[in-house]
């Protein structure tokens, strides 16, 4: 390989130094954002609405709570329709030919994002029925209000955060030591975590249950305060904060352009799926048959 500023970009260290600094950085941002320890009721535009439409504020009355729940079931089936086939084949894989959405491939991710996207639609549609025929609309209007405080929302958040960020750099671990791309790094580990295949998989899999039970157990609890430990050695203001934030987003973005089929994602290498024993993997449920 050519040393460029893609080898080294894309280099196992350096996928491995921003996979495992990230989750660092997001824990940072929990820690010393203070709405992480707000009692207040969390707002979320266009998340509350979806949330508060599917988990919370239901009327009373049977007929409502059933007109609410058939809403956002139509809700969820329209989104997932919209997004894999106007969405994904029709634009993305037929109209702009995008080698990253060929095949099936991507087709989760569009279907989640228009899923949010009608369900907010439909809570919409709701609140309108709701006005115009239930007699106290008001507290059942669906709204940025999520009916939960902001310390329970930021914790949720916190174990979700947790749980991406770590499960994504667990798998880029596991894949960089299967790599053979870069022949002169770590080799010794990477034989050995070549070579004994069921002993990756439970490491894998032993891992990632033991460390998210660990940090889930810390997050909920409040064993550790972050106040008591840090005592004003990092002090971050709204400003650092923001800037923080957008530091996160830039290395999420650096985690999918330092991948090697970036950005075509076409991959011919021979890594298996982390905790797996294939290289592949296709659910074939509700596929039609080509005979």
């Amino acid at each position: 390989m050519e040393k460029d500023f893609r080898y080294y970009f894309q280099h196992p260290y350096a996928r491995l130094f921003v996979s495992y600094f990230i989750i660092f950085c997001n824990f940072l941002i929990f820690a010393e954002d203070p709405v992480s320890h707000s009692h207040t009721e969390s707002e979320i535009p266009v998340v509350g609405n979806v949330f508060s439409f599917v988990a919370t504020k239901y009327p009373p009355e049977w007929t409502w709570c059933l007109v609410k729940v058939v809403l956002w079931l139509f809700a969820i089936f329209i989104g997932l329709e919209f997004g894999k086939h106007l969405i994904h084949h029709c634009l993305l894989r037929n109209i702009f030919r995008l080698k990253m959405f060929r095949e099936e491939q991507g087709s989760w991710m569009i279907m989640f994002l228009t899923v949010i996207i009608f369900v907010y639609i439909f809570s919409l549609v709701y609140n309108a029925f709701l006005i115009s025929s239930y007699p106290n609309p008001e507290p059942y209007t669906i709204t940025g209000m999520m009916g939960i405080t902001n310390v329970n929302f930021m914790k949720a958040a916190a174990c979700g955060t947790w749980l991406g960020d770590f499960v994504t750099a667990w798998m880029v671990t596991d894949m960089m030591l299967q790599d053979n791309l870069y022949v002169d790094w770590a080799k010794p580990a990477r034989t050995f975590w070549r070579s004994h295949d069921r002993i990756r998989i439970f490491i894998f899999w032993a891992g990632s249950s033991i460390m998210t039970a660990l940090v889930v157990t810390l997050i909920v609890s409040d064993w550790i305060t972050w106040d008591r430990l840090n005592k004003d050695f990092v002090a971050t203001t709204e400003l650092s904060r923001a800037f923080l934030a957008s530091f996160i987003l830039v290395m999420d973005l650096f985690i999918v352009m330092q991948d090697w089929d970036f950005p075509h994602f076409v991959c011919d290498l021979d890594i298996k799926l982390p905790g797996m024993h294939v290289a592949s993997f296709k659910y074939r449920m509700f596929q039609k048959k080509v005979v």
